[in-house]
């Protein structure tokens, strides 16, 4: 995992994968506030991209997620969101396992999970493996405008 912010990003771009790097190149080419909600290919399904809006639920109301192909950026536009993340575990119970169609599983929760808070401009890379509770309210629900870039794990060498 690793959290950063666009303005930093240029100072960052060494430490992060060329697929990563692309990716955020990729995004920097589009007025992301302006664009409407949806799935935008920048490498077909090896890499793209959807905005997304949606309302943030309570912390309780989901469950970690992890994918098996995909690495996530998740970029927050606009409003406030919370995380729960932790790192990959395979020795949790999954609950619901949808890796053949939609490359995700829910699990239970984790007891090492930790809370983040993202802010418009902030992002966060989650790789393979990597479980995340995605969408979570802050100080109460609002309404988010974000972009979930998704890595083809080849473009990564894993």
């Amino acid at each position: 995992m690793f959290i950063g912010n666009l303005a930093n990003w240029p100072q960052q771009r060494a430490v992060l994968p060329d697929a990563v790097n692309r990716a955020l190149d990729a995004l920097a080419q589009h007025d992301l506030h302006a664009m409407p909600a949806g799935r935008y290919e920048i490498d077909g399904d090896r890499l793209f991209f959807m905005i997304q809006e949606m309302l943030t639920q309570p912390f309780e109301a989901g469950k970690p997620e992890a994918h098996h192909r995909y690495a996530d950026i998740q970029l927050l536009l606009s409003g406030e969101e919370g995380f729960g993340v932790a790192p990959a575990d395979a020795a949790l119970a999954v609950v619901d396992d949808r890796f053949d169609s939609r490359d995700i599983a829910f699990y239970a929760a984790p007891a090492n999970e930790q809370r983040i808070n993202l802010q418009p401009g902030d992002f966060v890379v989650f790789y393979p493996g990597e479980l995340h509770r995605p969408g979570r309210c802050v100080a109460g629900s609002m309404p988010i405008r974000k972009v979930v870039v998704k890595i083809d794990r080849a473009l990564l060498g894993l």
